[in-house]
């Protein structure tokens, strides 16, 4: 990669003069995105990398002085790195400083300069470093916390049960006792129901009970959901995009109207048969019984399960689902919580909605369950 051009995992930094500041806010913008490699003793300059002709004295002596700023708060909050991350390699005649920054954990987030994370915290952009905004700071220390606190089971103080749509409780009751047949909460009042599920919850440690953001999420009415308190930019929109003759646009949409109450459970359900109309159901039978449900609809329903728990009800922008002549796009706010490489690997997973995936899993929706990739020796589709 050493020649190359800059780019989003890249970054040169010229050091004839010591070690610059602004790799500390590389560091910053690498370990707060998806990582990246620096590489100390070099400069681009129209658009080809030219090395600083550094001695393997002068790299030496820069690798001394970043280990012991990488353990100086005053510096950086953090040391993510290990020894086999920081790398001396001649180029050309020159001797450079590779330095392999991982991304940080969610729970380590956000990883900033000196002792305050305010004005000090960076994310990296396509080639640049930026300053974080204070709100994108709290979101990365919202999000550590809900390694003990998810977002979702926050207690909503002062919501009540008239807060929350009673028919769409009715229906998630119904869709629950088709699912569960003789389950024991089936015989639970509404309020016994709601906390078995996790939509009201009492924390005993603190002292205090109320609908969780969770439940307010899934059954609420739409002013409740939008309050400030709750998810203040909630809007699930899906579109219908055609191709027509005077342009492309959208020609059926499905978000906040007036017309329905655009909770979670509802907007599913409507999201849900609209998708699957895009969907080819051949003949099959299971004995006398028709099948008409195939693989493809499993995994539409599970797409969109998975994009309703891992968004992030905070950022503006919730959830959007694009129909388009031949695809399906589904989008949700906020960053994932593992790295791009276990998300692939598939070895381990972190929702940022976990009660909102049990509601889900409860009715049958979202298994939780992982599947071999396609093109494998156990695959028959």
């Amino acid at each position: 990669m050493i020649g190359q051009p800059e780019g989003q995992i890249v970054e040169y930094k010229s050091a004839k003069g010591g070690i610059p500041q602004s790799l500390w806010e590389s560091y910053s913008s690498f370990a707060n995105a998806n990582g990246g490699i620096i590489v100390l003793g070099m400069k681009e300059k129209d658009g080809k990398a030219i090395p600083d002709q550094l001695t393997h004295d002068q790299v030496l002596s820069y690798k001394k002085r970043l280990w012991d700023n990488l353990h100086n708060k005053d510096v950086v909050n953090l040391c993510l790195l290990r020894d086999d991350d920081i790398e001396e390699v001649e180029y050309h005649g020159s001797w450079l400083l590779v330095i392999r920054v991982p991304r940080a954990r969610f729970d380590m987030r956000p990883i900033y300069l000196t002792r305050n994370p305010f004005g000090n915290t960076f994310i990296r952009n396509h080639e640049g470093d930026y300053h974080c905004t204070d709100d994108e700071v709290r979101l990365m220390f919202a999000d550590a916390e809900s390694q003990n606190h998810s977002f979702d089971s926050k207690i909503l103080k002062g919501f009540k049960l008239e807060h929350l749509d009673m028919p769409t409780i009715q229906g998630y009751r119904n869709r629950f006792n088709i699912h569960n047949t003789d389950h024991p909460w089936s015989k639970l009042s509404d309020m016994e129901f709601l906390t078995k599920i996790g939509a009201y919850r009492v924390d005993i440690e603190k002292g205090e009970e109320g609908f969780t953001r969770a439940g307010v999420l899934l059954f609420g009415k739409t002013e409740s959901i939008t309050d400030n308190s709750c998810a203040p930019y909630f809007f699930p929109d899906l579109q219908e995009w055609h191709i027509l003759d005077r342009g492309e646009r959208w020609s059926n949409r499905i978000c906040p109207d007036g017309y329905w109450e655009a909770n979670l459970f509802q907007f599913y359900y409507r999201a849900y048969s609209k998708l699957v109309q895009q969907l080819p159901v051949p003949f099959k039978l299971d004995g006398i019984q028709r099948v008409d449900e195939t693989p493809a609809h499993r995994s539409i329903r599970e797409a969109l399960v998975n994009t309703l728990v891992h968004a992030n009800y905070m950022l503006i922008g919730s959830i959007f689902i694009k129909i388009e002549p031949g695809r399906i796009i589904m989008r949700n706010p906020g960053r994932m919580l593992i790295s791009v490489e276990e998300f692939y690997a598939g070895s381990r997973s972190k929702c940022r909605n976990p009660l909102l995936q049990n509601m889900f899993r409860f009715i049958g929706f979202g298994e939780r369950l992982g599947r071999e990739p396609l093109g494998s020796s156990d695959d028959k589709r």
